[in-house]
């Protein structure tokens, strides 16, 4: 399963080396109006080539044997290459290596933590949607 989100502008919100986790964060459209938020985890970071700011995002497992090749060939990438996933952009395409992203969606308060701050945490928002790039 794809996540795509084309009409949303995605920030990358915060990594934490210690842990090797990512947080790309979305909270308006690209008119910049106000829009639910949107955040995508990523756990055991192994490489990442991503920029900071992208105006629509799809992302997506690399799978096809050609594909995944060509991106290790492009990136330099010699492990881990089951778990390539392709972040595509009009403001580009970037790379990331890591566990299974997983990403959430809810009406928050604009400094209310993380979606992925704590188990459950999700579930505090009527009307919240999750799932997972696999």
């Amino acid at each position: 399963m794809q996540f795509s989100e084309p009409e949303r502008l995605f920030k990358v919100w915060e990594y934490s080396r210690t842990h090797r986790t990512l947080l790309l964060r979305s909270d308006s459209d690209l008119a910049l109006k106000s829009r639910p938020r949107i955040e995508l985890s990523a756990g055991n970071v192994q490489v990442m080539f991503l920029r900071s700011l992208m105006r629509g995002l799809t992302l997506r497992r690399v799978s096809a044997l050609a594909e995944t090749e060509l991106m290790a060939r492009n990136y330099g990438i010699t492990e881990h290459l089951d778990h390539m996933f392709l972040l595509d952009s009009p403001s580009g395409e970037g790379l990331l290596v890591s566990g299974n992203p997983s990403w959430a969606m809810a009406e928050a308060p604009v400094d209310a933590p993380s979606f992925f701050s704590r188990a459950g945490e999700i579930d505090r928002y009527p009307g919240a949607v999750s799932g997972q790039v696999s």
